[in-house]
């Protein structure tokens, strides 16, 4: 009887010349380089699954061999039944981002609604339809919700109301006295509470502690939902999470109380009953709705704080410039002004967009939804997925400089060497914008500032030591620490603090988009 043996490597051997013409006859020329198939369609899984979220940066590192042996500004992974290009150049993100209609996201936010919210077939069909057209919902979503998260009264309003709960909060933690918490539990708290009810008023469905704990539950399985891996057995907390999320979403819609809350909400409200989606299904489009909301502010406000509080110099810093923006009243009482926080502290703003630079691990993505020649150069084809991960052009020495890997709280301040503003990713960019990014940014920056005004954290352990974030949600937008810090948060004073709100109506520049002249007209 022979051996199995021969056998055995005759098979893998002629597998894996099948595998390799498979390569060679299907990938186009015009294509950009198909890298990691060592093992044709099998590498590049493996190495996804091995490294995790840190397989783009890795293959674009730096300091790593593969950017030595790829040197790429764009590549090709060649998947089972599919293609995925990944993009490393700030120059391509620009060209592609401008090509919001043959380079479609909305194609993919339909796929992701249709599975992560569990909306019947009638809804999915509309949410679906028209995905690159202006009339289509997805594509009109935008134009409902600009004007109530653009610099005017409907984002004034949101910041003044979600401001005023963050200070209401720490005069109640001053009356305390020096008081133990853990960082990360306590701050994604605060801020949660803080953002929802800028967004949904005095009938805030999360001042529910059942609603918060909701949300711990169902947030980090996302990926089990939109991956539609059987989340009702695999993820069966995650799932009674979400239903239960949707009857509270439910009961708050129907009673209107939506009506009490931001232009926001009733944007969005306006939006559903516009494309005659019913109520019960809005309050599932509500749960992501949530998630948008919440993705990036609440570990953003722990990293900021980390990073402000366990480097000395970086808390001086930002301590300084914050206090030349406290007015003193006779009888003690201390006001800082929204818009000196906003405009006259360039190291806080600076520290802000440097914790988003380090930390962000989002990636844009797009679906070719016709073959598609991308400046003449690079061949997509039709129905493949276009990746842009932020992690790569945050992690990139060529744009960064040789300090890319260290924290510089200083690299965004004015006086620093300027590099090309779309290399920054923090919120995205082009139709994956977040709309969101100035009431979110607002709400960091204002609560760091009241942090340091008021209170000094230390830990309880006698140094501060970052945590690890491999344990993160694969859609998080900014990864979660792996453990929390234990700190004492101290008051810095018995005084009275009040928070002003002068009229200040220019956003910020968070993004790209908000530089003029920084991006192209034509992009979307």
């Amino acid at each position: 009887m022979p051996s199995i043996l021969p056998v055995a490597v005759g098979v893998a051997a002629a597998t894996y010349l099948l595998l390799v013409a498979l390569l060679h006859f299907t990938q186009d020329a015009k294509e950009p380089s198909s890298i990691s198939d060592t093992i044709p369609f099998v590498t590049p899984i493996i190495n996804m699954v091995s490294k995790g979220g840190a397989f783009h940066r890795l293959m674009s590192d730096g300091n790593a061999d593969s950017r030595d042996k790829y040197n790429l500004p764009i590549y090709t992974l060649r998947l089972p039944g599919s293609r995925m290009y990944v993009v490393n150049s700030p120059q391509l993100v620009t060209a592609i981002q401008a090509q919001f209609r043959s380079l479609s996201f909305t194609a993919i936010e339909a796929n992701i609604a249709a599975n992560l919210l569990g909306c019947k077939k009638s809804t999915i069909d509309i949410i679906s339809a028209d995905v690159t057209k202006d009339e289509g919902y997805l594509m009109s979503f935008p134009k409902y919700v600009h004007s109530a998260l653009s610099a005017g009264p409907g984002l004034d309003a949101m910041n003044r109301r979600a401001v005023q709960v963050l200070a209401k909060s720490l005069d109640e933690w001053s009356q305390k006295g020096a008081t133990k918490i853990q960082l990360w539990q306590w701050a994604r708290h605060e801020l949660l509470l803080a953002s929802t009810e800028g967004v949904y008023g005095p009938k805030n469905p999360f001042r529910d502690p059942a609603m918060e704990e909701a949300w711990y539950t169902f947030e980090p399985k996302m990926m089990m939902f939109i991956l539609k891996l059987f989340p009702r057995i695999f993820a069966k907390e995650s799932f009674k999470a979400r239903e239960y999320m949707v009857k509270v979403w439910e009961e708050y819609f129907a009673a209107g109380w939506y009506q009490q809350g931001s232009e926001l909400v009733k944007a969005r409200v306006k939006i559903n009953n516009d494309f005659h989606i019913p109520l019960m299904e809005t309050a599932r489009i509500e749960v992501a709705g949530s998630q948008a909301i919440l993705t990036n502010t609440l570990p953003g406000t722990f990293w900021v704080a980390y990073h402000i509080f366990s480097d000395p110099v970086v808390l001086e810093s930002i301590r300084h410039e914050l206090s030349k923006g406290v007015q003193q009243d006779d009888d003690g009482t201390c006001t800082i002004d929204l818009a000196h926080v906003k405009s006259s502290c360039p190291i806080l703003l600076s520290t802000f967009k440097e914790t988003m630079r380090m930390y962000s691990v989002s990636t844009a993505t797009r679906i070719a939804m016709e073959d598609y020649r991308l400046n003449d150069q690079y061949l997509f084809k039709k129905g493949s997925t276009i990746m842009m991960p932020s992690a790569v052009q945050h992690t990139n020495p060529s744009v960064w400089g040789d300090t890319v890997g260290e924290f510089n709280h200083m690299r965004f301040a004015p006086g620093s060497k300027r590099v090309n503003p779309v290399a920054f990713r923090g919120f995205g960019g082009g139709t994956t914008l977040c709309p969101g990014r100035h009431f979110a940014s607002t709400e960091i920056l204002m609560f760091s500032a009241l942090l340091v005004l008021r209170f000094d954290l230390h830990p309880v352990d006698g140094k501060w030591v970052a945590p690890t974030t491999a344990n993160s949600s694969m859609v998080s937008a900014m990864p979660v620490p792996d453990w929390d810090i234990n700190v004492e948060m101290r008051p810095r004073n018995n005084k009275e603090w009040r928070v002003s709100f002068s009229g200040y109506e220019r956003g910020m520049e968070i993004a790209a988009e908000d530089i003029k002249g920084a991006t192209p007209n034509a992009e979307h």
